[in-house]
């Protein structure tokens, strides 16, 4: 029997200890940020009893102490994928899922295993009613060891609308894992629905609706369906616009050979029929170009594919977003080459959130018929820090390709974890495009030839067009900036190494902007974060660009002191900045950072086309400001502009 999880009691002196850590954002210079304006909207319906998360989970200190509380989490123990993101027309909710352990393992601790889904609906995506409750739990034959990730089709198993359906991997045997000898059965398609707008589900009584995977083929893993329309697929496969067709990707691999996703068409009048296509990607094992593209891995989790158009919708590509796991940790681009571990610490999971952008051919398979294939053409990693298993929906409302991952607590060791009750969390929603960029005329070093996460194409003599893609945050996160206390550096001030560019940021839960201008003579520039009054830069978080080595680095703060096995070491990227022609004369693009910083958790998107998800464990519920510099001699590096929003916050419910 699984162990009870533990019940964390409240300390006397909690309201008094919270109201402490909020008084910072009580300034009398509050103002509003500027939002759109939204009709008035009925209240998310709200099981009896819903309470606040504070008041669900009855916190403790340690508890509260590196808790995010703008971003989505379990109520308690540990979470990892999300699953299913999508929107219900019907009742005009977005549903969110995610894999959740309730329960402490036989060792009483916080950790993977007895996978449940726990659900999440939201009316704007930013404020969450979080069930207390598992919307899947890991009880049937097919699926007792685990429910593991799938997606949602907003209708019934048959199509109709007013309900909504599930489709995920239900796991009935262990252990699993892509270096051990693959058992068919173990890994099944299952279904399930509701009828209540999501308070409720149900297993159908087909399932399993898929009993293995594709027959004849060695496979390394086949898990985490994804299902959505593809219209360039229609195409290759000469589809008739009037057959209503979805497909189906499961994720996995061909033994010795590659990570792949195995393509199915899917009846959108029958979810429970799946007729198998092909094996769509066969990129070889450890598929690793240069430092640019990272590291494919050797099988395949949740794979989503999506066609991804420009600003100005001239262009489009096609798109796969996948984790691979067994990438090669003795290449000297991976995290563990760079940063070998010490003894007494623990390595990070050998896996990568990769991207990859190919070309949909047809080919004959062995009995004669045209299957699909993607070729790849470019690629790279969708994160450089801890975020995983991204999961990806497209939203009705901006017709924006929405994504979110899973940010692990692998930095933290396990003592900690159990001592906070909770460990993992979802990151902020991310808006998907395809990044077109003309006139470019060089990078800061590399040839633009080089760099394989672009495609590059010649536009004149002496000018190219570039293709990537583009990661920003959701535009509806602006409305977190509401009831926040405004900081901003006008001026375009000199960059300095000491820092005279101070903001005065006080809460640790802050979202910054910043423009800087990096001369030819910078050799580093960017920004600290102090997490201690005495501005302490070893107590700091630092974002910073290297334009020599086309670097962009984080160093996190040293955390030694509360715990010497908390891993700390720098997150480092390959980043560029462009130039493009402008008339007579050739202009460098600003380096522009967004920053998203809450409790523990820091999300950076540079240019929206590199991001890092990390962690960082400060010793200090608040922050004492940040401050912009540079290295450089020329003294030519400029703080073009800065803005922050401190003290953002959503509302959590559980329900």
């Amino acid at each position: 029997m699984a162990a009870r999880p533990l019940q964390l009691k409240a300390p006397g002196s909690l309201a008094g200890t919270l109201a402490e850590y909020e008084a910072p954002n009580q300034s009398s210079d509050t103002s509003n940020a500027p939002v759109d304006s939204e009709p008035t909207q009925p209240e998310i319906p709200e099981r009896p009893g819903s309470k606040s998360l504070y008041e669900f989970t009855l916190p403790s200190l340690h508890f509260l102490r590196w808790r995010p509380l703008y971003h989505v989490q379990a109520p308690t123990g540990w979470m990892n994928d999300p699953c299913g993101p999508g929107y219900d027309a019907t009742t005009g909710l977005y549903h969110l899922f995610f894999q959740w352990n309730p329960r402490r393992n036989l060792h009483g601790s916080v950790a993977w295993g007895s996978i449940h889904w726990d659900h999440a609906f939201s009316r704007d995506m930013i404020n969450w009613t979080i069930s207390g409750i598992s919307a899947l739990t890991p009880e049937a034959w097919y699926d007792k060891e685990g429910c593991f990730t799938g997606c949602l089709v907003p209708t019934s198993p048959d199509g109709q609308p007013g309900q909504l359906t599930i489709l995920y991997t239900g796991v009935g045997r262990l252990p699993l894992h892509y270096t051990l000898p693959y058992t068919r059965g173990t890994e099944t398609l299952a279904l399930a629905e509701s009828s209540d707008g999501g308070l409720t589900w149900s297993k159908t009584k087909a399932n399993p609706i898929l009993p293995e995977p594709p027959v004849g083929i060695d496979v390394t893993g086949w898990r985490d369906p994804y299902v959505s329309r593809w219209p360039a697929m229609d195409r290759l496969l000469d589809i008739d616009p009037s057959e209503d067709i979805m497909y189906g990707m499961i994720s996995g691999g061909v033994r010795h050979r590659t990570p792949t996703a195995f393509l199915y068409a899917v009846n959108p009048s029958n979810l429970t029929q799946w007729r198998y296509i092909n094996a769509i990607v066969d990129v070889g094992l450890n598929h690793n170009i240069s430092r640019w593209s990272g590291d494919m891995g050797i099988n395949w989790e949740c794979a989503c594919f999506m066609t991804l158009s420009d600003h100005d919708n001239e262009s489009s590509r096609e798109f796969i977003v996948v984790g691979g796991e067994g990438t090669d940790t003795s290449h000297p681009e991976s995290t563990f080459a760079a940063y070998p571990q010490e003894s007494t610490k623990f390595p990070r999971t050998e896996r990568s959130l990769q991207w990859m952008s190919g070309t949909l051919t047809t080919n004959m398979n062995d009995q004669g018929q045209k299957v699909p294939k993607m070729e790849y053409t470019f690629g790279g990693k969708f994160d450089h820090g801890l975020l995983y298993a991204v999961n990806i929906f497209r939203d009705p409302a901006t017709s924006k390709q929405i994504a979110w991952g899973w940010i692990t607590e692998e930095d933290l060791p396990q003592k900690l974890v159990d001592r906070q009750n909770w460990s993992g969390l979802l990151s902020l929603p991310r808006e998907l495009s395809l990044i077109t960029l003309k006139g470019v005329t060089k990078a800061l070093n590399s040839k633009l030839k080089e760099i394989t996460s672009l495609e590059v194409t010649p536009e004149s003599e002496d000018t190219f067009i570039i293709r990537t893609l583009g990661v920003a945050p959701a535009s509806c996160l602006q409305a977190l900036r509401r009831d926040t206390r405004q900081v901003a550096i006008e001026g375009s001030p000199t960059l300095t190494p000491v820092g005279d560019c101070f903001m005065g940021v006080q809460t640790c839960r802050f979202e910054l902007s910043a423009l800087l201008q990096v001369s030819d003579a910078c050799t580093r520039i960017g920004l600290s974060i102090f997490h201690n009054e005495d501005h302490d830069i070893t107590s700091s978080t630092s974002i910073y660009l290297v334009p020599e080595t086309e670097t962009l680095q984080i160093e996190r703060p040293d955390s030694t002191k509360i715990d010497p096995n908390i891993l700390t070491f720098a997150e480092s990227a390959p980043f560029t900045l462009f130039s493009f022609k402008r008339g007579g004369y050739q202009e460098r693009e600003l380096l522009e950072l967004r920053v998203f910083f809450d409790e523990s958790v820091v999300e950076v998107f540079a240019n929206s086309r590199c991001t890092f998800s990390t962690r960082v464990y400060p010793a200090s519920k608040r922050c004492w400001g940040l401050k912009f510099w540079a290295e450089d001699e020329s003294r030519q590096s400029t703080l073009v502009h800065a803005q922050a929003w401190d003290g953002l916050r959503a509302d959590m419910k559980v329900a």
